[in-house]
C-alpha cells in the first residue's frame, strides 16, 4: 500500500480523504492503505483476518507508544462481519 497511490487517486476523483472509507477485508493491505492515506477504514471479515488476530492486535495496541498509521497492521474505523452489514 503506497500513500502516493492514495493521494494520485484522490486527487483524479476529487476525494477528500478524511470522509472517504477504505473498505476490504485484509489489515496489512486494505486498511493499511486507507490509514496510510488518511483515509477511515472497514474491515470486512470475510478475508484473512480472524476475530482473535483483532483481540490480539487490539491488546497490542493499547500497550503500544506506536500511533495506529505506524504499525504493520492498525486497526480498522469500523469492522463489519460481512458486506452486508454494510448497507444497515
Amino acid at each position: 500500500p503506497s500513500p502516493i497511490l492514495a493521494s494520485l487517486i484522490a486527487q483524479e476523483y476529487n476525494l477528500n480523504p478524511s470522509r472517504t472509507l477504505m473498505v476490504g477485508d485484509r489489515l496489512d493491505t486494505d486498511v493499511k492503505f486507507g490509514v496510510d492515506g488518511g483515509m477511515k477504514s472497514a474491515l470486512v471479515m470475510t478475508g484473512c483476518t480472524t476475530a482473535t488476530k483483532i483481540k490480539s492486535l487490539a491488546e497490542a495496541a493499547a500497550s503500544s507508544n506506536l500511533p495506529n498509521d505506524e504499525q504493520d497492521e492498525p486497526m480498522p474505523t469500523v469492522i463489519f462481519p460481512h458486506m452486508g452489514m454494510m448497507s444497515v
